[in-house]
């Protein structure tokens, strides 16, 4: 058999997996009706029946590329097909319904201002009280109150039933929220008031997962009665359970820039923790043929109960699907490859649900894992050597650098920080877990028992500040990390593949594959410069409730101007697409600031001139344009921005300026700016309220 640890061979479920993942991105890409996804599997019905028709078995060996291509052809097909249906709209019947009834489908979390509950909807009620069956999930906000905050799965409701799309961009740069819930079947949201919602009862549509939500419901009481701190208790609930609802986010952040983010989301490092403590703590089973029969089953049982009480994250199902063949193989006393574990895990996973696939999560984990087992035996340089401590060493070393290798871009793309010093505080933090998890696990049992426990909590509580600690030790380093890295999605494309080609290169010590390797990434740099585009210049009305912030930028230059009443606390807003496109740094032009001049650009408080285009900035209070009064014909101004502070109307303003469009700020009151726009269309004047339409963006023709 090959040797090669990617071959067909070794890794049957490769090709199961490719086109399928093919036929999902594609699907998502191109948006093709449900015809022209089903017509390949038709294509590849038609090899299978050119192979089986009329021949001997010698005939149809000799023909099995048909066979071959006709499995791939109807994988592509399924993926696509499957991708389609789960991306399809909910059709909404016919009719009005003021009510709709709904099932919890996870715990309220609390968020600013609310409470949030994903929910899924089972029916619609008309006036005459007839229920219609209907099924669309949907995020719910409800007011803070005790009622909302006991909400919990299984739970059924009745509410009125308003529901709205879901915000994409607000600004520039920002995080898509609209795309993210979609990509977990979520496209409409409500925001529900005390008094508009009713509790009904208690009705789970799965008894497991009701069971499983009410041990982890549980096990977060009893961690927290274990007189541990309060930062310790949030991180071995993270730790432990996959619970981070109310972990701080100052603190998550610095588990980011330390690069320990990935332990607080439950993974294979998790689970295979889990899975080593079970399979030691059943060593006596090992003592006879039944017993070393039963220990991987139970082991695997244990693991599986383990992911559902946590979650079952994306990466905690593949960790356990990995499991379920390895500790299978080992029941059947059969060889497995851990490649092809994860690569059936993941055609497993998209099997049930394709668009994990854009999952961030998904992307991490699989990565990581696969840059794990493929690099782990070529980093682990000291792996033979006759010193346990440099084993050691050198086996914590080569799994952090091969993990950080496969997810870090994925981190860099989606999170924008590149932590410098990961491997500090991994070859320190990840022989703790093993430690960490075992005396927590021991300690709850204690608990159970109400035997004591006290000593335990101790040892766990200092270990956990520890780490709490060293991330916030290492964060606070000079140069620990960067911020503000920004990844386009041809880089990342390009550094998978670069990657997959060179480990080819180098496994097979092959000219060919050499030669491609370096044409490839000649072609790719020619192209990236042949395409690559300076930012253009642009004038920005950024979406903020607090404020208006008008961005002017041009050539490197950035300038914002700001009302009086911002108060400069905090990052403002736009801070992620200024750092995507380069503006480290920026001029605030305010009441009183000295007028900025320069090639196409002249701002002087409240106007400004940004390539022949003239714009105003209404603020003042009072200001109708009294104390800029000019002679003769009214002053052409291109665009005026309002901010919340101006209380004049439309017909003030165009007594002394001819108005092109109108851009009411976010920050105005949503009753103000509906007058705004009725004088604008009553005017005759184009009106965009950033509230509702989000940013305003002009760019200037080139």
């Amino acid at each position: 058999m090959t040797r090669n640890p990617l071959s067909a061979a070794r890794t049957p479920f490769i090709r199961l997996l490719l086109p399928l993942l093919a036929g999902i991105v594609g699907q998502a890409l191109l948006h093709l009706p449900l015809w022209s996804c089903l017509l390949p599997g038709l294509g590849g019905l038609v090899l299978w029946g050119l192979q089986t028709k009329r021949g001997t078995i010698e005939e149809q060996y000799r023909k099995r590329e048909f066979f071959g291509w006709g499995l791939f052809l109807i994988l592509l097909s399924a993926g696509a097909t499957l991708h389609y249906l789960q991306q399809r709209p909910y059709r909404q019947p016919e009719g009005f319904y003021p009510v709709a009834v709904a099932h919890i489908d996870h715990k309220a979390v609390e968020k600013e201002g609310a409470y949030y509950c994903p929910a899924s909807i089972t029916g619609l009620v008309d006036t005459l009280g007839h229920t219609v069956p209907y099924r669309e999930k949907v995020a719910l906000y409800f007011e803070k109150s005790l009622s909302a905050g006991r909400l919990d799965y299984g739970d059924r409701i009745i509410f009125e039933f308003r529901l709205r799309p879901i915000a994409g961009i607000g600004n520039p740069g920002d995080f898509d929220r609209a795309a993210f819930m979609r990509y977990q079947g979520i496209a409409r949201n409500q925001y529900l008031a005390d008094e508009r919602w009713r509790y009904i009862g208690h009705e789970p549509r799965s008894e497991f997962r009701a069971w499983a939500a009410m041990q982890q419901t549980a096990l977060a009481h009893r961690i927290d009665t274990c007189h541990l701190a309060p930062h310790s208790a949030l991180l071995l609930k993270t730790l432990l359970l996959g619970d981070r609802a109310d972990f701080p986010p100052d603190l998550r952040q610095s588990f980011s820039a330390s690069g320990l983010s990935h332990i607080l989301a439950v993974s294979g490092l998790h689970m295979g923790v889990i899975a080593s403590l079970v399979y030691l703590l059943l060593f006596p089973l090992a003592w006879s043929e039944t017993g070393r029969k039963l220990r991987p089953l139970l082991t695997l049982l244990v693991l599986w109960i383990y992911a559902c009480i946590t979650g079952l994250s994306p990466s905690a199902v593949r960790a356990s699907i990995m499991a379920s063949f390895l500790l299978t193989a080992e029941f059947l006393e059969r060889r497995n490859s851990s490649l092809n574990a994860l690569f059936a895990a993941a055609f497993f996973m998209l099997l049930y649900d394709t668009r994990l696939v854009f999952d961030a999560g998904f992307q991490m984990s699989f990565a990581a894992v696969a840059a794990i087992l493929l690099f782990y035996r070529r980093l682990n340089v000291g792996g033979k050597s006759p010193y346990r401590l440099v084993r050691w060493a050198s086996s914590c070393t080569a799994v952090s650098i091969a993990a950080q290798a496969g997810a870090l871009p994925i981190a860099i793309y989606y999170f924008h920080t590149l932590p410098l010093l990961f491997l500090v505080g991994n070859l320190v933090v990840l022989p703790l877990l093993p430690v960490i998890f075992g005396l927590a696990l021991l300690m709850l049992l204690l608990t159970a028992l109400h035997l004591p426990y006290l000593w335990l909590a101790t040892a766990t509580d200092l270990l956990l500040r520890f780490i709490e600690r060293l991330s916030l030790a290492i964060d606070h380093l000079p140069g620990s990390h960067l911020e503000g890295v920004w990844l386009e999605p041809r880089y990342l494309w390009g550094y998978f593949i670069g990657g997959i080609l060179i480990y080819l290169t180098v496994k097979r010590r092959s000219k060919r594959l050499l030669g491609l390797t370096l044409g490839a990434a000649i072609l790719f740099l020619a192209a990236d410069l042949a395409t690559h585009r300076a930012p253009c210049p642009e004038i920005v009305v950024y979406e903020d409730p607090q404020s208006t912030v008008v961005q002017l930028s041009d050539r490197g230059h950035c300038y914002l101007l700001l009302p009086d009443t911002l108060p400069v606390e905090g990052p403002l807003p736009g801070e992620p697409y200024r750092q995507q496109n380069g503006y480290a740094s920026y001029t605030l032009i305010q009441p009183g600031t000295t007028p900025v001049e320069g090639p196409q650009l002249l701002v002087d408080y409240p106007f400004a001139i940004f390539h022949g285009k003239r714009l105003l900035l209404l603020d003042t209070p009072g200001r109708k344009g009294s104390d800029t009064q000019l002679p003769g014909e009214r002053l052409s101004i291109d665009y005026a921005v309002v901010d919340r502070q101006f209380d004049g109307r439309l017909a003030d303003v165009v007594r002394l300026f001819d108005i092109g469009q109108v851009i009411i700020g976010a920050n105005v009151h949503p009753s103000r700016a509906r007058l705004w726009l009725n004088d604008c269309y009553k005017q005759g004047i184009a009106c965009h309220d950033v509230r509702t339409e989000g940013a305003w963006t002009y760019r200037p023709a080139r």
